[in-house]
C-alpha cells in the first residue's frame, strides 16, 4: 500500500498471521470490553485471556501487546484467517478506542492514520 509511506510507523510486532487491515481500534481489556466489539475493528489486547476469544473472532485484525505466536488467541486468529501480530511492545500506550489504523500483519508493522 502506497500510503504506507506517508502513515507514521506507531508500533512492530511479530507477525502471527498475514494480512494488511485498516480500520478503527477497539482496546479489549476485560471481558466486558468484548460485546463492544464491531466487525471491522482491529482488536488490541494486552495480554492473551481465552475469554478475549469472541473479541477476536468478531474482527477484522488483532494486535497482541505481551505474548508470542503460540499466544492463544494469535493461534485463534490465525485459524480463522484474521491479520495479526504479538509482542507489540507498549502499543495499548499508542492507540486509543475508534483511531484509524493501518495494522500490517505480513511486516509487523501498525500504522498511523495517513492525514
Amino acid at each position: 500500500m502506497r500510503m504506507q509511506a506517508k502513515a507514521p510507523v506507531i508500533g512492530k510486532g511479530i507477525p502471527v498471521s498475514p494480512g494488511v487491515i485498516e480500520g478503527p481500534v477497539k482496546i479489549v481489556e476485560s471481558p466486558e470490553d468484548v460485546a463492544a466489539v464491531k466487525p471491522g475493528d482491529i482488536v488490541v489486547v494486552k495480554y492473551s485471556n481465552p475469554l478475549f476469544t469472541l473479541a477476536a473472532m468478531a474482527s477484522a485484525g488483532l494486535i497482541c501487546e505481551v505474548g508470542g505466536v503460540l499466544t492463544h488467541i494469535c493461534i485463534v486468529s490465525a485459524e480463522i484467517g484474521i491479520p495479526c501480530i504479538a509482542r507489540a511492545e507498549n502499543i495499548t500506550a499508542s492507540l486509543t478506542d475508534g483511531m484509524i489504523i493501518t495494522l500490517d500483519a505480513s511486516q509487523g508493522l501498525v500504522y498511523g492514520s495517513h492525514e
